[in-house]
């Protein structure tokens, strides 16, 4: 008979705390990758809105534009009106600013903050 130091393998308490690490992982990347792919969405609808419009296009009109580019893409869960800054200096500017709140486990919430600047030049420039 071995004895207890000689066995070899894993024991009860460190599979449930792989299930326990997996479980918890599963939890964020489902809190998590809705906001990522909605980001990632917002990024190409305004590169491409900023690489179509004319330089002297208002930033009135740029937001119409957009909002309705959302309204399409099924973006329903943000308002351009609230997570952008549109500026007309030389080219439009767009500034995104918004954070993404998920509830996690009671009262713990996951904040996801995204922020990027869209120069209108600058994509016309790059293609």
């Amino acid at each position: 008979m071995q004895s207890l130091a000689a066995q070899r393998g894993i024991s009860y308490w460190g599979v449930m705390a792989i299930i326990m690490f997996a479980a918890f992982g599963i939890k964020l990347f489902v809190a998590l990758f809705p906001a990522y792919t909605d980001d990632v969405l917002v990024n190409k609808v305004v590169t491409e809105r900023l690489n179509s419009a004319s330089l002297d296009a208002t930033p009135a009109m740029l937001e119409k534009e957009l909002a309705q580019q959302f309204n399409m893409n099924s973006l329903t869960t943000l308002n351009p009106r609230d997570i952008f800054v549109i500026t007309n200096r030389n080219g439009n500017q767009v500034i995104k600013k918004y954070e993404v709140r998920k509830p996690l486990i009671g009262n713990i919430d996951l904040v996801v903050k995204f922020e990027k600047t869209f120069d209108q030049r600058a994509i016309k420039a790059g293609g």
